[in-house]
């Protein structure tokens, strides 16, 4: 599964929100109101980003719904217009513009910056967006089912345990060392009188 986009670079975090301002009839003047809302250079290059990004989704095959579940890897080629940007500073309008259109939620995000360029002429950032081998705790789906096969045979396993949901949840816990879970106990099969003849 992977995806690419081009895009236009966005707006630093740094021009991207301003003070908000609210006419005060009283005072006869524009007041700051105390919130941040976001530039019109922000909202302009946010717009152009989601008709950007919808329309290369169109011609590509990406599956959203595994977004809302797993974490996927964002890779960037920056194409900054000059010296001295801060990449990190992008990835803020870059990421939430983003959201709903290639992933439910920008949480799931593991962001790289793989290289930094310079064009003045055609500023812009190339994405790669990929599935991740990892769930929770687990390096890969094999290692997981290989885990949950031996969950199976717990008694707790019936009762959806909390311990396996948390695992694939990549929640760090002491019921689990080195992948193993110390709390397993498992299931007794209750022997036929039959077979105790």
């Amino acid at each position: 599964m992977s995806l690419k986009l081009i895009l236009p670079l966005p707006t630093s975090i740094n021009d991207l929100y301003v003070n908000e301002y609210k006419w005060n009839p009283i005072k006869k003047m524009r007041v700051p109101t105390g919130a941040r809302v976001m530039s019109s250079q922000g909202e302009k290059v946010r717009k152009q980003i989601v008709e950007a990004a919808t329309s290369q989704l169109s011609n590509q095959i990406w599956d959203y719904e595994y977004t809302k579940n797993h974490y996927v890897f964002m890779d960037a080629i920056i194409f900054f217009n000059r010296l001295g940007r801060d990449d990190n500073n992008i990835y803020k309008l870059n990421n939430d513009a983003l959201e709903k259109i290639v992933y439910d939620n920008d949480s799931r995000v593991l962001t790289r910056t793989q290289r930094i360029y310079y064009d003045k002429e055609k500023p812009r950032v190339e994405l790669t967006f990929t599935a991740v081998n990892y769930i929770g705790i687990f390096d890969n789906q094999n290692e997981l089912d290989t885990f949950e096969d031996r969950c199976k045979t717990c008694m707790r396993y019936k009762n959806n345990c909390s311990i396996l949901v948390a695992a694939k949840e990549a929640r760090i816990q002491e019921e689990i060392d080195d992948k193993n879970c110390l709390k397993f106990k498992e299931i007794k099969i209750k022997k036929d009188k039959k077979d105790k003849k």
